[in-house]
């Protein structure tokens, strides 16, 4: 599934009627007859008999005069207020516009704060038991955030009122360019998206303003949609899954990757032996967990699949990591000067790909450069926000407004695959794909949970690195997590979730993948 910045779809847009010649009004008609099939399946006849549209003078406004239009011959009774005067409207809005008049639908006039007061009285005279309101105000391509004027009196009326809110693309007050808490903006019931997601319904944290989001299809060209520049999308398991196919009857432990994981210290071993047991867990046929003499008996007490390796210097790892299939280097390692030097020794020295998680990432911050160096195997990096902040030196604000921006950046800049945790966890790879998350819950916002994230990662690395490309096998590994994550709440509910419930569920994802439903369908 493909996801669009509003520039993308302005683009888009663009070519269609410019270049292959599909009018603007076809578009726009095509565009409404979707929302309003999808408003009227969620509040149907004859529960539902009122609809009020709150229309602005653009192309969203245009399309909530169509589909306003489209539902009156369903059968509603529609009300339309307008929030410009006729002769302010875009000429395919104007269009719609003339057409409600000569049906003789009623609609109210209201472009200025004096008259807020008749936006609220229409609200006020219809019960939530039998009206919605269609919220078509602004579109996608929102530049600054509603903060104060006439337009945020309007959305904070519409805020106030008891009714269901069904928005045309997007809710009013969202965008791309700015985050959802810089301005006001509608917060809906049910959303529908033209053509694809944009940046803004998902990110960041966009969708809980949204409610159930459908994706309606309006008529670009699929040809156009998927060219390479357009080239952001949600994983879905389609993408990986004959990485679970049933494995060779006469397979043995070796045929599966040996793990190296280089995890845990004296003060923190859980880590370690999260990540590492997740290793196994996600697949792969051995996981040696390289451990500090005191924790020797820690790992195999609890786990007694893992293997051991016991240091006394982090040097010595050097000597011992050219025998593995993959790498886990970080969780739990500790932030110290050892680490700080031992971290660019294994990458310059490594043998296998690589996954830096944790303190192996703030090891980095000042030797970042050691990436760019020419090599043979994939490395991959897992920081959080805070992480990410002190390896670019960016503020977590300013990455939250731009988190694809950034992450592409940095993967591409730095030759890594940059995997950034967090709502919708994004995977960016070298060459500027970008995938982005669909599973997990707030729930797993939990101590360990990142550190299981690593675990699975190199285990799948491990087993079918040399089989499958590295993009279907990331993109595995971080969907697996999340959707463990989202059983695993089914079982525990959200606030008692552990990073243990998330490795437990592992079996069960892998094997319910069938199960999964995507959260952001397309409306037929």
């Amino acid at each position: 599934m493909k996801i669009f910045t509003s520039e993308w779809m302005q683009e888009l847009d663009s070519e269609t009627i410019h270049s292959i010649g599909i009018p603007s009004i076809i578009l726009m008609e095509n565009a409404s007859k979707g929302a309003a099939d999808f408003f009227a399946s969620q509040y149907p006849l004859p529960t539902f008999k009122n609809i009020i549209i709150i229309a602005g003078k653009g192309n969203n406004g245009g399309d909530g005069l169509a589909a306003g239009r489209i539902l009156h011959q369903k059968g509603y009774s529609v009300h339309f207020i307008l929030l410009a005067q006729p002769q302010q409207l875009n000429p395919d809005p104007l269009i719609n516009f003339n057409i409600l008049q000569n049906l003789g639908l009623p609609f109210s006039i209201v472009d200025s704060e004096d008259h807020l007061w008749e936006i609220s009285s229409i609200l006020n005279a219809h019960h939530p038991s039998d009206t919605f309101l269609i919220d078509a105000i602004f579109g996608t391509g929102l530049n600054k955030p509603l903060k104060k004027g006439f337009f945020a009196e309007v959305i904070q009326i519409i805020n106030r009122t008891s009714l269901k809110i069904a928005s045309i693309d997007i809710p009013s007050g969202l965008s791309d360019s700015f985050l959802p808490e810089e301005g006001l903006h509608v917060t809906a019931a049910v959303t529908a998206a033209f053509q694809g997601l944009k940046t803004a319904h998902i990110y960041p944290d966009g969708n809980k303003y949204c409610g159930k989001i459908r994706i309606i299809d309006i008529g670009i060209p699929h040809h156009l949609i998927e060219k390479e520049k357009y080239f952001t999308r949600m994983i879905e398991p389609s993408s990986f899954q004959n990485l679970f196919e049933k494995r060779e009857i006469d397979a043995h432990k070796g045929s599966y990757g040996h793990t190296l994981t280089i995890c845990g210290s004296i003060d923190k071993p859980g880590a370690g032996i999260l990540s590492s047991f997740a290793v196994l867990k996600s697949g792969a046929g051995l996981c040696t967990a390289a451990v500090p003499f005191e924790n020797r008996t820690l790992s195999v007490s609890l786990h007694p699949e893992l293997m051991t390796f016991i240091y006394t210097d982090v040097f010595r790892l050097l000597e011992h990591i050219k025998e593995y299939n993959a790498l886990l280097v970080g969780p739990g390692l500790g932030n110290t000067k050892e680490t700080a030097a031992v971290v660019p020794l294994l990458i310059e020295n490594a043998e296998a790909p690589m996954v830096l998680d944790a303190d192996a990432l703030n090891a980095l911050k000042d030797s970042l450069e050691i990436l760019k160096r020419e090599r043979r195997y994939p490395i991959v990096v897992t920081p959080h926000p805070g992480e990410f902040s002190r390896l670019t030196g960016l503020s977590t604000m300013d990455i939250k407004r731009d988190r694809i921006s950034h992450a592409r950046a940095f993967a591409s800049g730095y030759n890594v695959y940059l995997i950034l945790k967090g709502h919708h966890t994004i995977i960016a790879a070298p060459g500027g794909n970008i995938y982005l998350n669909p599973t997990g819950n707030p729930g797993m916002a939990t101590a360990g949970s990142g550190d299981v994230l690593s675990g699975i990662l190199a285990g799948m690395i491990s087993q079918f690195s040399s089989v499958y490309p590295i993009e279907a096998i990331l993109q595995a590994a971080v969907f697996i997590h999340g959707f463990a994550g989202d059983l695993a709440a089914q079982q525990f509910g959200e606030i008692s979730l552990t990073a243990s419930d998330i490795l437990n569920f592992i079996p069960n994802a892998i094997l319910h993948l069938d199960d999964y439903q995507n959260p952001f369908p397309i409306a037929h």
